[in-house]
């Protein structure tokens, strides 16, 4: 089984997986629907093997709910309810994480919500 990590966003998504005990980023979705999710991840499960949805869940510091948190709820239950199994995963912090990481790439193409999926996938995982 191959987790696949997915670090939601109403305008971009990121996407990673573990591979081989390898976890590596994927080609983001710029254009989110929860459609458009469901179809990116039966696509990844399709190529690797299908495993465990890791969805961030974006809490504060403080673990306090913040205004995102009540979609991704939303889209977890959804992706279950069409076949996915999906845990959610505290990602506080990942974003900006990766931005240390990858300062280069400050276009909005959604290669930093892919870094900021590797990220909650390696926490889920416990890797450093």
């Amino acid at each position: 089984m191959n987790e696949i990590a997915v670090d939601y966003g109403r305008n971009r998504t990121g996407f990673a997986i573990c591979l081989a005990g390898i976890v590596l980023p994927l080609t983001p979705l710029t254009e989110t629907t929860w459609n458009g999710i469901a179809g990116r991840l039966k696509h990844i499960q399709k190529e690797n093997g299908t495993g465990t949805i890791i969805l961030g869940h974006p809490l504060t510091a403080a673990g306090k709910p913040t205004e995102l948190s009540d979609e991704v709820e939303k889209l977890s239950d959804y992706l279950e309810n069409i076949g996915f199994v999906v845990e959610l995963v505290r990602e506080t912090c990942s974003t900006a994480e990766t931005e240390g990481e990858a300062r280069v790439n400050r276009q909005r193409d959604g290669k930093i919500d892919s870094l900021a999926a590797m990220i909650i996938l390696k926490r889920y995982l416990g890797m450093p």
